[in-house]
């Protein structure tokens, strides 16, 4: 670490725990800044416009009989790439162990009221409160002075913590105590940065490592990615789900997103929020190269998706819960629908049991198309599916929201389920539906005297294809409470899409109309019943 000697104004350099006690300049970048390799000419550099806060800053040091200064214009040489990453990998803590961090204002006159509560004030309107690595620069520091344009002191941190909690957001315990800053939620933190701005993309989420207590290298160039990157490193370091508790910004949103924001600007509305329990206890949740795997316990949406409840609330509604809403396009693979919303309902009703799913990370433009086209050819239950599915697999292909089989990029599938009609509770419909290759899907009864056979498929669904055709039924018949028989009969066929609705293959289950006769009787049933079940024991 560079140090400026405040007496002799030479950079000397300090290594490991040999480190002096130090001030530090806080401050926005202007034009005609001291470079590092400016500085080596010092008869040169004291002409620059930026000299003048260096020579400012180490005289006041001075005064108070601090020996040594640190300033990022002249003290990090930004020709390396290597000193680069380290110097802003650190920066946090050489704010957090500095004596005293000097705030200079130079759009702050001395005659300008240091009054947060009046929005329109100089000190509110700083340029400085909408820089992005001012953040760190206010939070880490235990002393923090403010000076105007003419370095007049107006205060410091402590006193003027109410004033710049208004205008930053930022708790009042955490100006205070800054060891408090790890206990708040990554969407509140993230939201104190919504509203900054930085000259370079990239540097929106690095000025952001020390708020989250991560480390990685740096890539000018990656643009965007960088905030991506930053929500990785988080995410292996802590399990609050409060880090996806963000609303896109778009002008022209995207139907569906993944499970990462894009900038801190679309935490611009989660300041507010609480979490329910500690997160530290909470289950975990892995990036991958899937995407973000977590077991979740879905809940029911709005049209025809899937809630994710993010153990948290808005202040001072603890009986509302936020999520999001997540749209099921894959193998357990799952989107986020309607981004520019959250879900707040008191209660989320439970969709599924908790079951392992995945959440894609990032749906640039160029993929959006594919993932509204995940219903392509998919299996839908289309008519006579009133009751309920005690049983459906695949589980990771069911969408039970929609009903249908997702079944995109499978050049096989099969798939078996339990219905029980809700005209008939107490009686079971086995139903099974395929395809292979390029042959066109097909659907059947299972006959539920075969069971011995049938067994197999429900470990493996795939099995099915070996059943030979006596487990097959074009048609089922079950009884009603009043001992009458009722035929069933299924069919599979092709919906042409349109109004932005993909085609797709629906299985339709009717109740066949008979003639008085026609069916046998529940006692002649059974008792065909028993008989079949026999041979099917003895083979």
């Amino acid at each position: 670490m560079r140090l400026i000697n405040t007496s002799t104004m030479q950079l000397e350099e300090f290594m490991g725990n040999t480190m002096p006690k130090y001030a530090i300049l806080s401050h926005t970048w202007l034009d005609d800044e001291v470079s590092l390799q400016d500085y080596a000419n010092m008869e040169k550099a004291s002409k620059q416009k930026g000299f003048a806060k260096i020579k400012l800053t180490c005289d006041q040091a001075q005064k108070t009989g601090i020996q040594y200064a640190w300033v990022d214009t002249c003290c990090i040489d930004k020709t390396s790439s290597a000193e680069l990453t380290e110097a802003i990998n650190s920066m946090y803590q050489w704010y957090e162990y500095s004596a005293v961090c000097y705030v200079y204002l130079p759009d702050l006159s001395p005659e300008d009221l240091v009054d947060a509560k009046e929005s329109c004030s100089r000190f509110a309107k700083s340029r400085w409160f909408t820089r992005g690595w001012t953040l760190q620069e206010l939070i880490a520091p235990k002393v923090v002075e403010f000076y105007d344009s003419t370095w007049n002191f107006r205060g410091t941190k402590a006193d003027l913590c109410e004033a710049i909690s208004i205008v930053t957001a930022i708790d009042e315990e955490v100006l205070r105590d800054s060891s408090l800053l790890y206990n708040i939620p990554v969407a509140r933190r993230m939201s104190w940065a919504a509203r900054r701005q930085t000259t370079r993309l990239e540097d929106i989420a690095y000025s952001l490592l020390g708020i989250f207590d991560v480390n990685m290298p740096m890539l000018y160039g990656e643009g965007e990615k960088a905030f991506i990157r930053l929500q990785a490193e988080i995410a292996k370091e802590m399990n609050d789900l409060t880090l996806f508790a963000w609303k896109s910004n778009e002008s022209t949103p995207q139907d569906y997103r993944g499970i990462l924001a894009r900038s801190p600007a679309e935490f611009a509305d989660a300041g507010s929020v609480i979490p329910v329990t500690d997160h530290r206890f909470a289950d975990e949740f892995t990036l991958t190269n899937k995407g973000l795997r977590i077991t979740a316990e879905l809940a029911q949406g709005s049209r025809d998706n899937y809630v994710l409840s993010l153990n948290c609330y808005p202040r001072g509604a603890p009986e509302q819960k936020i999520g999001i809403y997540l749209k099921h396009y894959g193998a357990s693979v799952y989107a986020r629908d309607n981004p520019a919303e959250l879900a707040v309902q008191r209660e989320f009703e439970r969709a599924m049991d908790a079951k392992v799913i995945y959440i894609t990370k990032n749906i640039i433009r160029t993929t959006l198309a594919s993932t509204g086209q995940v219903q392509r050819h998919a299996i839908h239950l289309r008519h006579g599916f009133e009751g309920k599915f005690p049983t459906v697999l695949p589980a990771k292909l069911w969408d039970s929201q929609r009903k249908l089989y997702l079944t995109q990029g499978l050049s096989t599938f099969a798939g078996l389920m339990y219905f029980h009609p809700k005209a008939y509770p107490k009686e079971l419909l086995i139903i099974a539906c395929g395809m292979s290759g390029t042959s066109e899907p097909w659907v059947v009864f299972l006959n539920r005297l075969r069971m011995k056979a049938i067994s197999p498929c429900f470990n493996d669904p795939n099995q099915l294809f070996k059943l030979d055709k006596t487990c097959f039924l074009e048609k089922d018949i079950i009884f009603g409470t009043d001992s009458k028989a009722k035929q069933f009969s299924v069919s599979i066929s092709l919906q042409d899409g349109n109004k932005g609705v993909e085609p797709m293959y629906c299985i339709d289950v009717h109740e066949d109309v008979t003639m008085p006769g026609e069916l046998p009787t529940m006692q002649k049933y059974r008792k065909w019943q028993m008989a079949e079940m026999e041979k099917d024991s003895a083979s």
